[in-house]
Parts: C-alpha cells; structure tokens; sequence
C-alpha cells in the first residue's frame, strides 16, 4: 500500500463510556501530536485502546466496556462507528447488547454491519482451555501477554477469572476466531488505515508461539535485545541494497567513461560536492554504517591540474558515489536521530551501532555492557525511540500509553521536542495518554483535557 493511499484518524468520539462519560478528541494534523490528559478513571488509556481494537477489528473489547458509541472519523470524509443497540442493554436482565458497524460517508450512512453473538464461555469452558496443557506458568504467561497485547482492562496483570473473562479475545489469540467473516467495505476500510500501539509494559516481549507449545513453557525476553536483534537486519539488509547500487553502477561504469564528455558545470561545483562526499562519508562513519576503509582515494584539490576529459570522468564517480550513498540516506538519518537522542541523555554509558550485533552498549571506557544492565529508564528511553523511528509506517496513527513511566523528570521534559522532532522526520501521527506536567511542558497547545483538572 503506497503512503499516498493510507488514511489519517482526524476525530476519535465515544458517548457513554463506563456509563459516564462523552469524550471527542480532534486531532492536531498539523504538529502530527495529540496530547490526552485528565484524572484517573476517565478513560485515557480506555480510548487508546478501543481505537486500537476497531482499526484492527478485535471487537472482544467492545462487549466487556460499557458505551454507546465509538466513531473513528477519516481524512477523506469517512467515518467507522460501533453502536449499542438498545444502549441500555447492558442494564437488562438476560439482554445481551447488539452492536453494529456502520460506515459513514458525509454524514451519511453508507453500509452497516451486525457483529455476531458469541455464546459465553462457562466454567466447563474454562476447564477444558486448562486441559489444553495450560500449567499456572503457562496461564501467567498468557495473561501477561493479554495485558500486553490491550486485550485487558485495569493495567496490571489479570487473574485467570480474568483470563476467561477474556475469552474472545485469547481465542483470537489462539487462532480460534468467532467474529465471523466481516464485509468486504469494512476490512477494505480497516486496512486503508495504520496504528502501531506503544503500551505501558514495553521492556517485555513474549515469544506467543510458546503459549500454543504444550512441551514449554513460554518465554519472556527483554524488548531492547529484540530490537538489537531487528537493527542487525535492518542494517545488513540496507547494506546489502547500498553493494547491490555499487557493483551496478560499477558495471555500467566502463561504458560510460567510453562516452564521458566535458564536465556539465564548473569546476568549483565539483569540488563542492567532493568534499559534501567526504562529509557524508564521516558522518556515516561515526554513526556506524561505513568502516574506516570506505574512502576515496582523491583530493578535491587536485582537480586544479585537470584537463575537461579527466573533470567529465571524475563528474561520473562523483554522481555514481552519490547515487550509492543515498541508498543509505534514510536508515543514517534515522540512526543519527536515534543515537543523539539517546546519547545526550544517557550518563557515563552510551549505545552505538554495529552491524552485527546491532545495538551496543558501551561503558565510559568503552567497554561493552550488555543490554540488561542498562536501566530500566534508560531501556524506555531506547525502546521508545527505536519503536518510533524504525517500527513506523508513514501515515500510520501511534498510540502512546504513559511515555513518562521510569523516566527522570529531565528526560520527561525532553520527551515532546525529541518526539516533535522524529514526527517531522518520520511523517506519522501521535494520540498518546500522559499525567504528567513535564510531558506536556510549554505545549498545552497540543494537549485535550478527558476531565476537569488541568495538567
């Protein structure tokens, strides 16, 4: 799917939630950062996570939260919403609710959608799911990965009444879906639209393949040596594309200097572009993704003695090593960003990258640390940046859940410009949940209040 085709969330409404609250947020499209704030129990994270749920059609979560409405309004005039129907059903005796999916285009409805009824797992139920060799390690694990995943409410771990209570949703988990085969104008809707959630509990990842593995239990491995791991690739992977543009060029590169004629431009250009090659190929490697031996072996000064012949060959390499550098062009500028970041807050250790290990961490003496001796501030701090510039489709809506959790009061206020800063770069939109001050800072511009107290 090109950028140009995805849709942007401009408005997020709910009516009736926990039977109390009317909530509309619009979204700041130009800064691209939308900052929710408000007490406990208004439904910050309860937002973030039903608009998660619609865009990825896990409507589990829409049976278990008490509401009437939740509508998703879209750049181009369209607009997804979920209605109870009655909307006092949940207050009824033996009344299970009806929701519906309707799209809206302009204002008016276009198709809907009745979701099926699912029958409730009993106790038996949840007995035969335990026979499936889920020992209290394994249901531990399983609920850590609900929690995870958003797929509970209260933000900490569930109990296994919990678990059950949960029951569609781990269902999809299993691959065992019960929502039925939705129409084709609602999944094509769906996925004309990118979210990417960032939760509260982010330093963990679970390996969910273990949970269906009766002879292990499953495993936990921190989030950091993860995205080490995918740095690796990513960087092998572009300097695979960067050998790739080389040998290309390299081959074609005979027959053009058959053809070469007189340089197109002065010979003070050229110079200039010669040295912005020797910046670039510095910066390259100082942030890691050029050895000391990638280099040429030219002096821009030496052009001086140059007949039009020889400036029309060295024009070629010049264009040919630029072309090879800028395959490099968007992983550098996202490592720089990373690295600065990261860098200028971290005291007495800093991380680098390599490109086989991906992301090292060195003492002050450059010794190597491994990953799970930083903090865990500073594990936030690395796995928030990493998530934002390297795991992040244009266009796709980020949502962020307490980005202040183990941060020092100096890297909070750091946050939001940091943040702004990589939005610019990566072109994506932010709906992110904060109680913080220092979050927020001087930009109160950006922020929507979901109760009566300011932040």
């Amino acid at each position: 799917m090109s950028t140009s085709s995805i849709l942007r969330v401009k408005s997020i409404q709910v009516d009736g939630l926990f039977e109390t609250f009317d909530h509309r947020v619009d979204l700041n499209l130009d800064e691209r950062v939308t900052i929710l704030h408000g007490p406990n129990g208004v439904g910050k994270t309860m937002l973030l996570r039903m608009t998660n749920a619609m865009l990825n059609g896990r409507y589990g979560l829409f049976r278990e939260v008490p509401f009437t409405r939740f509508a998703l309004a879209f750049t181009d005039d369209t607009c997804i919403e979920l209605v109870v129907a009655p909307p006092d059903a949940r207050k009824q005796t033996n009344s299970a609710p009806v929701l519906t999916l309707r799209l809206l285009r302009s204002g008016k409805h276009a198709e809907s959608y009745k979701l099926p009824q699912h029958q409730a797992w009993n106790h038996s139920d949840l007995q035969k799911l335990r026979a499936r060799a889920w020992n209290p390690s394994s249901l531990r694990f399983l609920a850590e990965a609900l929690t995870e995943r958003g797929l509970v409410t209260g933000g900490k771990r569930p109990s296994l009444e919990d678990v059950s209570a949960n029951i569609a949703n781990m269902r999809n988990l299993l691959g065992d879906s019960a929502e039925g085969e939705e129409p084709v104008w609602l999944s094509e809707a769906r996925a004309r639209v990118l979210v990417h959630v960032i939760e509260a509990q982010r330093l963990l990842r679970i390996a969910f393949d273990d949970l269906l593995n009766e002879a292990s239990d499953p495993k936990t491995t921190l989030t950091v040596v993860n995205y080490a791991r995918d740095m690796s690739a990513l960087v092998k992977e572009t300097m695979a594309r960067y050998g790739q543009q080389s040998q290309s060029l390299d081959q074609s590169l005979p027959q053009r200097l058959l053809n070469a004629r007189a340089a197109p431009f002065p010979r003070e250009a050229l110079k200039q572009r010669m040295r912005d090659l020797d910046t670039r190929r510095a910066e390259l490697k100082e942030i890691g993704l050029l050895d000391e031996s990638d280099s040429h072996p030219l002096d821009s000064r030496a052009l001086d003695g140059l007949d039009e012949y020889q400036e029309s060959v060295l024009n070629l390499y010049v264009n040919d090593t630029e072309q090879k550098l800028s395959v490099l062009d968007d992983l550098a500028r996202r490592t720089r960003l990373l690295l600065n970041n990261v860098n200028q807050k971290f005291q007495h250790k800093h991380i680098r990258i390599d490109p086989n290990r991906g992301i090292v961490a060195q003492g002050r003496r450059g010794e190597r640390l491994e990953l799970d001796q930083l903090s865990s501030g500073e594990q936030h701090e690395l796995v928030l940046h990493y998530d934002l510039l390297f795991r992040v489709r244009p266009n796709t809506l980020v949502l962020i859940d307490e980005p202040e959790l183990s941060l020092h009061v100096a890297w909070q206020k750091r946050f939001l410009p940091d943040l702004l800063e990589i939005v610019a770069t990566a072109q994506f939109d932010v709906l992110m949940a904060t109680h913080s001050p220092f979050i927020v800072g001087d930009r109160s511009d950006l922020t929507i209040g979901l109760g009566a107290e300011p932040v």
